[in-house]
């Protein structure tokens, strides 16, 4: 079909305008051959119209499907934004919630910690007197009993003599 086409349009562009006749008055005399391949290229450039104006209504088609497509998603990505806002908002929300219970009940154990003590506090009574701590017992000294190679019968040397708590007195024998 289109091999039909380009010969007709081959064939209505390579036409010269002088082939026609013209009579006196100044009309065109076409011969019934002319006559036919006028027609033939009209029907020809009247179904190109055709197939134009059908691509060209395809074309605009296409792009409204096209562009309701995009509104559509546009539109389905609104809303899923908006019912995504709104669970975090629900999330938020709750959250917010569990936070403040979490403070009541945390001030709750203050204040009812704060009511025992001082409850404590009040039954304890007055602060008793500071006593005085045991004195610590001395140690008696012991006498330590000779050893190894000395006799028993050597008298142990006296204590030394103190006047004062450090200082001895030496006595001249």
């Amino acid at each position: 079909m289109s091999g039909c086409i380009t010969k007709a349009i081959d064939a209505y562009k390579v036409e010269p305008a002088h082939t026609y006749n013209i009579d006196k008055k100044g009309f065109a005399i076409k011969s019934p051959k002319k006559l036919k391949e006028a027609k033939y290229r009209k029907a020809v450039r009247l179904q190109e119209e055709e197939e134009e104006t059908l691509k060209k209504a395809d074309n605009k088609r296409i792009r409204e499907q096209a562009t309701s497509l995009k509104k559509k998603q546009k539109e389905e990505r609104r809303v899923a934004a908006t019912a995504a806002k709104e669970a975090r908002e629900k999330e938020k929300e709750r959250k917010a919630a569990e936070r403040t219970e979490l403070q009541r009940k945390k001030q709750e154990e203050r204040e009812a910690t704060a009511t025992q003590k001082a409850l404590q506090l009040s039954q304890r009574g007055k602060r008793k007197a500071s006593q005085k701590g045991k004195p610590k017992a001395k140690r008696a000294r012991v006498a330590q009993p000779a050893r190894g190679g000395r006799s028993s019968k050597v008298p142990a040397t006296p204590p030394l003599i103190k006047n004062t708590k450090t200082r001895t007195i030496k006595l001249l024998v």
